[in-house]
């Protein structure tokens, strides 16, 4: 009788294969309606927890200026928001891009679409930061700084501002930064098959998270490249070859997923804390078994709340970058006109509110067209445009 056990190691590299080669299932995959739905939910989801934790940041000025009690927000982990779209960034780039591993031209058609779709929003915002900071410096927590961060901060490139931190201009601008590290890589990886290319993809990442992790490196960029939190895109590739796999599972399952990755949003103990559970394993795993679930889970059923969340997922990313120009006008005007009449709770819900409306306006009469122009401009060839729509397309609005 044979050793079953001799079988063990083989198994790994069979399923690695299956969810690499699964082409039939990837080609059904691509045409599913429900992920869309259930993707631009939790895209909605991501963006709204930043903004309603920089609105509960707002009430501790409110509180001081008005006497009314901050809304203690200490037990919530809203910046789960980021981990989230990093999953969804590392899910959506492979799933639109399974077809096009080794083929000729495709890292380069890669590279231009994304920056197409990230970089026209983000230079106008960070533009008008800057036109602002002319204007009225005072209004600024952090002065601009050099003319070299300026320039860093258009070009993506980490540096520092203020005391011990690294933050560009906009200063939500950080995790572009890690989207465009990203980007790079899996430009690169795109020019080999695609079993060679998640290989490359997987170790180099692992690595360069083990030279943050072991080292400590004093450089600033090499510090910020390196932080263990870029494996969060890592998870949402493997998300995607499941995806791509034909792996489903029932409702039961799929709300078992979201309420493990609901611990992503709590401080459960002094455990959950930096100290003892790095963030890419404290939020990161929690945030890949959101999207897992939303990825091969049911579809959401199709009612007001849900077309409503579709409809602020297709506006995530304008929601993410522009809600602090939001925010603080409307801290001023609260203070002036409101003042101590209404507890700071309602002001977080109306600042959310209005912030989802005016980033709703900003994605249908700035970022959707300028995004069109600047994509037809970059993306001239038959070929290229042809790859620019690829499946999910419209999902293709990730970046936190």
């Amino acid at each position: 009788m044979r050793d079953p056990r001799r079988y063990l190691p083989r198994f790994p590299v069979r399923f690695y294969r299956k969810i690499l080669e699964s082409e039939d299932a990837g080609r059904a995959a691509s045409k599913s309606t429900h992920t869309l739905v259930n993707l631009q939910v939790l895209r909605a989801l991501a963006a709204s927890s930043v903004v309603v934790a920089h609105a509960l940041h707002e009430t501790g000025t409110l509180a001081v200026a008005t006497g009314r009690a901050v809304v203690d927000g200490s037990a919530w982990n809203l910046g789960f928001g980021v981990d989230i779209f990093f999953v969804l960034s590392g899910f959506i780039m492979t799933h639109m891009t399974a077809s096009e591993f080794g083929k000729s031209g495709a890292s380069l058609r890669f590279f231009l679409r994304r920056c197409a779709r990230v970089i026209p929003l983000y230079w106008l915002l960070t533009s008008v930061m800057l036109l602002g900071a002319l204007a009225a410096p005072s209004l600024l927590a952090v002065p601009i700084g050099s003319l070299s961060h300026v320039l860093a901060s258009y070009f993506f490139i980490p540096s520092g501002r203020g005391v011990d931190e690294i933050r560009p201009v906009l200063a939500l601008g950080w995790t572009l930064n890690y989207e465009m590290l990203f980007y790079v890589f899996f430009a690169a990886a795109l020019l080999l098959p695609i079993r060679l290319g998640i290989l490359w993809l997987s170790v180099l990442m692992v690595g360069m998270a083990l030279v943050g992790r072991l080292i400590d490196p004093q450089h600033v960029q090499i510090a910020f490249w390196t932080n263990p939190i870029i494996l969060e895109f890592l998870f949402g590739v493997y998300v995607a070859l499941i995806f791509r796999s034909g792996a489903r599972i029932g409702g039961g399952w799929a709300l078992g997923l979201v309420a493990i990755g609901l611990l992503g949003f709590v401080h459960v103990s002094t455990l959950w804390n930096d100290a003892a559970l790095p963030q890419f394993l404290r939020s990161g795993v929690p945030a890949a078994l959101f999207v897992l679930a939303a990825a091969i889970g049911p579809m959401l059923p199709q009612r007001r709340p849900v077309l409503w969340g579709v409809a602020l997922g297709d506006a995530s990313y304008s929601l993410y970058l522009v809600h602090p120009f939001v925010l603080r006008p409307l801290r001023a005007i609260w203070e002036k006109v409101i003042g101590a009449e209404l507890p700071l709770g309602l002001f977080v819900v109306f600042a959310t509110l209005v912030a989802a409306m005016f980033a709703k306006a900003l994605f249908r009469y700035v970022e959707r067209p300028l995004t069109s122009r600047v994509q037809g401009l970059a993306l001239r060839s038959p070929r290229s445009k042809q790859t620019a729509a690829a499946p999910l397309s419209r999902a293709d609005t990730e970046s936190a």
